[in-house]
């Protein structure tokens, strides 16, 4: 799951990325509003944490752009020192789903990031396509070209990932550490091994319109190209 946090202060978003990346989140950082925007246009995120206030652009702004582009199913939680019930009141019709002000409580913030992700458990995932792959979040399936793809639990996982993240560049740290969280007897090669066999079984070297390639050094990125 990959959190996005739009947040100007660099100590409060390294606490909250801390936070989240503890519990087997994916996180990345966005100091201002409209850097986040940019990347909406090629990719999305599972979960919002949006300051009010912020250098460029107000949260409201960004919030709205979130809406437009992702929907009302993604999770959205303001973090504001602005707590008087007029304020609460306007994130909320806004379209945020909850606020926690600052100074953040810790303990009550991941909480509050549970209940939100809870409530989500219950709305029907919706299905995914991405060229000539199409993924069913709710069945774990995926489909190349109409037909059913047999992948293993931890391929799904990384499938689902890398798809998520078309055009970034994913450390095999990051991958490694957001699928197999509870398994500490692997290392990265499971991620390459993993890698590969999602390359050969989703055609994922041009066929499909993906193409996954390994990073020298960093990890993989998936990119979208012209089937061949």
């Amino acid at each position: 799951m990959l959190f996005a946090v739009v947040e100007d202060s660099r100590s409060q978003s390294e606490v909250i990325k801390a936070l989240l990346k503890s519990e087997g989140y994916q996180v990345e950082v966005f100091a201002e509003g409209r850097a986040c925007i940019e990347v909406l246009k090629t990719r999305t995120f599972d979960f919002f944490i949006i300051d009010w206030t912020l250098p460029d652009i107000g949260g409201d702004e960004v919030l709205k752009h979130v809406r437009e582009v992702c929907g009302w199913d993604v999770p959205v939680l303001f973090c504001t020192a602005r707590a008087e019930e007029e304020n609460a009141a306007d994130i909320l019709r806004l379209g945020a789903d909850d606020f926690i002000p600052k100074p953040i409580r810790y303990m009550e913030f991941m909480a509050r990031i549970e209940v939100l992700l809870r409530r989500r458990q219950h709305v029907r995932p919706r299905a995914m396509r991405f060229g000539n792959i199409e993924v069913d979040l709710d069945g774990r399936r995926i489909r190349l070209a109409g037909l059913d793809i047999d992948l293993t639990q931890r391929e799904f996982d990384l499938a689902v990932i890398f798809l998520r993240n078309v055009g970034r560049v994913l450390p095999r740290e990051e991958l490694l550490a957001s699928v197999w969280v509870k398994e500490t007897e692997v290392d990265t090669r499971t991620v390459d091994t993993h890698a590969s066999r999602l390359r050969k079984k989703l055609g994922l070297a041009g066929e499909s319109g993906l193409m996954l390639t390994s990073v020298y050094g960093q990890g993989y990125r998936l990119d979208t190209v012209q089937p061949n």
